[in-house]
């Protein structure tokens, strides 16, 4: 009877011991991720690869481009639908809607958007080339919010005004 009793309370406290263990695997796995990738030059870096709202920075030269990527992965048993809104804001004040599109992401799926944010269209022109200039990107899922503060780095070589003289008469 005691070794009964022995061998249930080793069945138990190894049921035990696995159940955490699934427990902790399937609740670091189970959700709704996001990722952002920016790729300006030749790099690409990945931002936000965790579940809390992020708030980065990436930089870019004057004039440059920001090639983005974002990814929504769904790691649930059920489907999922949310609106994504991609904005730039400058001063608290919205500069220009880039990207406003539902999305529908199967059970274990994934949805990915890309756009291109260009200082060129965004600076104003009366922000000399020398000065630095910053703006947000704001990316809206549903209720989740994230945020990716472009710092736009002053041209380092200013074009220079050549002045032709008048030819000799």
């Amino acid at each position: 009877m005691a070794a009964k009793r022995r061998s249930l309370f080793l069945y138990l406290t190894l049921a035990c011991f696995f159940g955490l263990i699934a427990i902790f695997i399937v609740d670091g796995y189970m959700g709704i991720y996001d990722n952002l990738f920016v790729t300006t030059g030749e790099r690409e870096e990945e931002i936000g690869r965790n579940s809390r709202p992020w708030q980065e920075s990436v930089r870019v030269d004057w004039g440059g481009k920001a090639f983005l990527r974002y990814e929504v992965d769904n790691r649930r048993f059920s489907s999922y639908t949310a609106d994504i809104t991609v904005s730039v804001w400058h001063s608290q004040e919205k500069v220009r809607d880039l990207i406003s599109q539902p999305v529908s992401i199967a059970a274990f799926g994934k949805a990915q958007l890309e756009w291109v944010v260009d200082t060129a269209e965004l600076i104003p022109g009366d922000v000399p080339p020398e000065q630095g200039y910053e703006f947000t990107v704001i990316i809206r899922r549903g209720e989740i919010e994230r945020r990716l503060i472009t710092h736009v780095r002053p041209s380092p070589w200013p074009p220079k005004v050549i002045t032709v003289p008048d030819p000799p008469r």
